[in-house]
């Protein structure tokens, strides 16, 4: 008898722990499918920033062609500054999460191309003419690759040579 009520304890304390085990499976499972649709909401909001500086070097040959006010100039610097810096700070966000290596090569690029831009609108005028003048076909490159970056709506699709590729030329922006 007292065998018997052992056996059916055992087999009822397997029956929870397997429950248990499906239990947190389950959450475990939910967190995972939560968290990456956080990460992709967060790289999607910064997909904005990324569509506003694909057009970076093309606004800047404009203004030069025109013979833009240096204030107007200022402004577009320090407005593209802006967008470069939001999405170092969430390509730097995706690092933190994830530990992909491609997230901390963006956040490198995108701290080259704010500095850049941070030099460009703290410059004088002349400087800052002469700086955007010199640096124009490697802007106007960035702006086709930002387009590309626009075209992946998934962090994880985003091609390890395109953001090599990407870090490569803001590398080649001359303060």
């Amino acid at each position: 008898m007292i065998w018997m009520m052992r056996k059916n304890l055992a087999g009822f304390l397997v029956v929870l722990l397997v429950l248990a085990l499906l239990l947190s499976s389950y959450s475990l499972w939910n967190c995972r499918k939560d968290e990456e649709s956080l990460l992709k909401a967060l790289y999607l909001y910064g997909l904005k920033d990324a569509r506003e500086l694909s057009d970076v070097g093309g606004t800047f040959d404009y203004l030069l062609r025109e013979n833009a006010s240096d204030n107007l100039i200022v402004t577009y610097a320090h407005a593209y500054s802006i967008r470069a810096e939001h999405l170092q700070d969430t390509f730097g966000l995706l690092q933190a999460y994830t530990d992909d290596e491609r997230f901390q090569l963006m956040f490198s690029a995108m701290s080259n191309y704010h500095l850049f831009l941070q030099v460009v609108s703290f410059s004088n005028s002349t400087t800052r003419k002469v700086l955007i003048g010199k640096n124009l076909e490697t802007l106007k490159e960035l702006d086709n690759l930002m387009k590309n970056v626009t075209k992946y709506q998934s962090p994880n699709d985003l091609p390890e040579e395109l953001v090599e590729e990407i870090l490569h030329t803001s590398e080649e922006l001359e303060v």
